[in-house]
């Protein structure tokens, strides 16, 4: 922390994790050329590369940067994350030639696709040869599992100054090798992945960064009549080891219509409710095999829990801004078809119902690291994923956690001491499913009786903060839980306060939040506001989500003239416009956008009143 305090305030924006300041350190001190950073997923290796984009920009050892990632949303959380870096990125250039882009830019964000894409490799590599660039390679696998890609990477950046390569999940055998990453010959014959910097899920789990999973796994038999038999016969998931097998057990059960899916979604429910008591945005994540699949899980949910579960399709063209409004949100469900298997990040996701025949290690790495992310240091409950008890998911969960125990362990033994603990205490009472009749004590949360006028006396006449029936199937305590009560986090933290000072049922969280609101309790003065997380800087809105929303505007504006004053010629009036400002669309800055803004305005205006 003294090289924090002592001259990098400028480079991050807020408090780095210990081992962001450490990697980033150790890039500094090497400058090495090609860098692989094996960050387990949720554990902020946008933030170190970012920090490290800034160090170098500020240096003047690079004058651009250039991010590349699996998903079209990725590229956009990478520019608005940037945007708190003072970094600005486009996500809409053209890789052909990727730096003729308004000035305000100092680089681009773009896919692996749009790499392999006619004419982009060349245009990058060409690009790259005028300017010192540095490479973010987000998700670095990907080059050594798409070849096409791979091949387009090694030609587009072979001229970089520095490629920074990220991956949660880096391969370590030679049958795919990643894009600028170096290999070691291993005593058993194979080539092995060279890691400049590692930081697992061990010690993520042991830092509080990322969750511990909890899996629960659900049997199910399935009875068949075989074909020319008159008796059927019964099979169960936990038993099936043949791949005909499984993949014939499999299709039966997460049929719509299995009544296995209303019994699993019944117990999904119960959990995320639970979950919501003390989180109240937490939401769930359901993955599914297909569009058809997907829709009707998400009539399942609404039969199961009445909720609507929002439904995102890759090929839908509104996928991204669902993505982006589920995230702002408190909706409960969100059902995928891959859509976000990897790096959409929604802290909020605390429940995975893994509904997928996808059975590898890779991809189930990648879908449980949607859950296990803390965004909230107080909150520190394990990610809980429901699935088929198949072997394979049995043994691919069996080998996660035996990973995280093992890097624990680890740690334990390099450092001769138990790793500290600062998880906070859990609330009093937790996970119980409902109250009765209950009493509570007769101190309160305040000596003023002023506040508590409307307060109840309770069974054997001792004093009740809350109705004598509570229950968790209670229609007005689920409504709050889910959403259909919105209320604010602040609401939420105070009545969480209360319970954890007084000990209160867990079940009166929502209660004590309206009680709260309603100016009937007051939160203990003495308990401090919760810190944000280290990671977390205040939100900057991105240029190129500033120029976006400038060019709707004149847009809209030129339109309107030409409709009202020019026979709805748009093209002339938006020339003039340009001509006057420099407001092209494709070119023009943010600066030159607003000042077309202002001058369509007053053009507008002076033809309004009858001027030209």
């Amino acid at each position: 922390m003294q090289v924090w305090r002592q001259g990098l305030t400028d480079i991050w924006p807020r408090r780095p994790r210990d081992w962001q300041l450490k990697a980033f350190g150790e890039y500094v001190a090497r400058l090495q050329r090609d860098f692989l950073a094996a960050v387990c997923p949720g554990g902020g290796k946008t933030v170190f590369a970012l920090a490290v984009a800034k160090y170098l920009l500020q240096q003047g050892k690079v004058k651009k940067v250039v991010v590349i990632s699996p998903t079209e949303a990725l590229t956009r959380q990478w520019c608005d994350k940037a945007a708190e870096f003072g970094i600005s990125l486009d996500p809409e250039a053209s890789l052909r030639d990727p730096f003729k882009h308004p000035r305000q830019y100092v680089g681009v964000s773009a896919t692996y696709q749009a790499v392999a894409a006619a004419g982009a490799a060349h245009g990058l590599c060409n690009a790259l040869n005028i300017h010192s660039t540095f490479v973010i390679l987000d998700e670095a696998h990907h080059t050594g599992e798409e070849k096409a890609w791979g091949d387009a990477v090694l030609k587009a950046f072979e001229l970089a100054r520095y490629r920074l390569l990220l991956s949660g999940t880096p391969k370590r055998s030679d049958t795919a090798k990643i894009a600028f990453a170096t290999y070691d010959a291993s005593p058993d014959g194979t080539e092995r992945i060279r890691r400049n910097f590692t930081y697992g899920t061990g010690r993520g789990v042991r830092d509080f960064v990322i969750r511990r999973t909890d899996c629960r796994f659900y049997d199910a038999e399935v009875k068949e009549v075989p074909y020319g038999e008159t008796v059927a016969i019964s099979r169960n998931l936990s038993e099936a080891l043949k791949r005909d097998d499984v993949s014939d057990l499999l299709r039966a059960v997460m049929a719509p219509e299995s009544g296995w899916l209303y019994e699993l979604m019944k117990a999904v429910h119960n959990e995320l409710v639970a979950i919501r008591r003390t989180v109240p945005d937490a939401a769930c994540l359901i993955l599914a095999d297909d569009q058809d699949k997907a829709e009707a899980y998400a009539d399942i949910v609404k039969r199961t829990t009445g909720c609507d579960a929002t439904v995102v399709i890759s090929k839908d063209k509104a996928a991204k801004e669902k993505l982006e409004t589920f995230s702002g949100t408190r909706d409960p469900y969100i059902i995928a078809v891959r859509m976000v298997s990897e790096g959409v990040d929604i802290p909020r996701l605390r429940v995975l119902v893994y509904l997928t025949r996808t059975k590898t290690e890779l991809f189930f790495a990648q879908a449980t690291a949607r859950v296990v992310r803390i965004s909230d240091p107080r909150d520190t409950d394990p990610a809980v994923i429901f699935m088929p008890s198949l072997p394979v998911l049995r043994e691919l969960a069996q080998g996660a956690e035996d990973d995280v125990v093992h890097e624990i362990e680890e740690l334990e033994v390099q450092t001769g001491t138990a790793p500290p603990r600062t998880e906070p205490a859990p609330p009093a009472e937790q996970g119980e499913p409902a109250v009765t009749n209950s009493t509570y004590p007769a101190q309160l949360p305040d000596d003023d009786p002023s506040d508590f006028s409307s307060i109840v006396v309770g069974p054997g006449g001792q004093m009740s903060l809350l109705p004598t029936e509570i229950s968790v199937d209670n229609v007005a305590l689920q409504q709050t839980l889910l959403g259909a009560n919105a209320h604010e986090p602040y609401l939420h933290y105070q009545a969480q306060d209360v319970i954890d000072r007084y000990g209160y049922p867990q079940t009166a969280v929502g209660i004590l939040r309206q009680l709260i609101l309603d100016g009937l309790v007051r939160p203990p003065d003495s308990q401090p506001a919760p810190e944000a997380p280290a990671d977390t800087p205040p939100a900057e809105l991105a240029d190129y989500k500033i120029r976006a929303h400038r060019r709707k505007e004149l847009e809209s504006l030129a339109r309107r003239i030409a409709r009202q004053f020019f026979d709805d010629k748009y093209a002339s009036v938006r020339n003039q416009i340009n001509r006057e400002t420099g407001a092209y669309a494709q070119f023009g800055n943010n600066e030159q956008l607003k000042a077309g803004i202002e001058y369509a305005k007053e053009w507008l205006r002076r033809l309004t009143a009858g001027q030209r």
